[in-house]
């Protein structure tokens, strides 16, 4: 499958966001492949410096329609439509953002293309085929999708799957201003009935911590749980934990690590009584140095970590404590 551009769409007037950035840069590695093109498209105000920022991370072309505030995702996903025709990429990555999926949604209609939703990685093989990576049958399992029949492949990725990379001595890319005339119905297809706004005042980024403690299965006791986080505290850590912990009520949903989860890539990553299955990995792969406490010696953890450290968690805790 020859790929000629790929595209990223984003879903926010801030272009160069750490999402979009690492978007562009998954596509950017995928565009090596056979030197195919990356177009970005935008929708919002004209801002040169965060624009021409992206070529610094990937981007060849850069699309902006010049419409602010647009929060209508019907006239949003029209216009994507249009810059979408008029270029016509072969593959299209949208952010996995509840506006994101709406907008890929609506997109795949109008292509009648393959969408791959949640993507936690996408590769190419041997053969220039994509293959697009997402969990199934309730996380126990990988998927690997291809699109045979489409015109354009289109998914989504979570956040934090990629991480951003600047490319050196990239030359400034090309900014193409796109017109855009209203064609779409104004009526909406459809109808909302009631709508009721839920505040969230607790937003978790777990993303902007530096060191990351992570709990498993084997913290069973709520008198070890509650070390660590005195612990991570000290290291100005945040404790965050697998699906397990959360089931057993030592997490909260929004501290959750893997493929049901959210993905990070600290400078630092440190997995107390996990044993590293693969819905857990995928969400830390891309730390900086992964240490893994574990007393089971065969853990899976281990053929990943930087640092294995075969021991009782509280052993090693009684260790930590000892030396600061």
């Amino acid at each position: 499958m020859n790929i000629d551009k790929i595209a990223v769409i984003c879903d926010s007037e801030d272009y160069d966001s750490q999402y979009i950035l690492q978007l562009i840069t998954k596509a950017r590695s995928l565009a090596d492949y056979d030197n195919s093109k990356v177009l970005v498209c935008c929708v919002g105000p004209y801002h040169k410096e965060k624009l021409q920022n992206l070529s610094r991370f990937g981007a060849d072309t850069i699309i902006i329609c010049e419409r602010p505030n647009v929060t209508d995702v019907w006239m949003y996903s029209d216009i994507i439509s249009e810059m979408l025709r008029e270029h016509m990429p072969d593959m299209a990555i949208f952010p996995a953002s509840d506006f994101g999926k709406e907008i890929a949604a609506i997109i795949s209609t109008v292509f009648e293309a393959g969408l791959t939703a949640d993507c936690i990685d996408i590769k190419r093989n041997k053969n220039n085929e994509v293959s697009f990576y997402r969990a199934a049958l309730n996380d126990s399992v990988i998927a690997e999708i291809q699109c045979k029949d489409s015109a354009i492949r289109l998914c989504t990725v979570k956040k934090g799957i990629f991480v951003e990379s600047i490319l050196e001595d990239r030359e400034r890319c090309n900014i193409e201003r796109f017109p855009y005339e209203i064609t779409y119905n104004n009526k909406n297809p459809v109808q909302i009935l009631e709508s009721k706004k839920i505040s969230n005042n607790k937003i978790v980024d777990i993303n902007k911590y530096e060191i990351v403690f992570c709990v498993g299965r084997g913290v069973k006791k709520v008198s070890t749980y509650k070390r660590i986080e005195d612990l991570s505290k000290r290291f100005g850590a945040v404790v965050a934990g697998t699906r397990v912990a959360v089931e057993e009520g030592f997490i909260n949903k929004e501290y959750q690590i893997g493929q049901s989860g959210k993905s990070v890539s600290p400078k630092i990553y440190v997995g107390f009584g996990i044993s590293g299955a693969s819905q857990h990995i995928v969400g830390i792969i891309n730390s900086g140095i992964i240490v893994a406490i574990n007393k089971e010696e065969n853990a899976p953890i281990f053929q990943y970590a930087d640092c294995s450290i075969v021991a009782d968690i509280d052993d090693i805790l009684d260790e930590i404590e000892k030396i600061i």
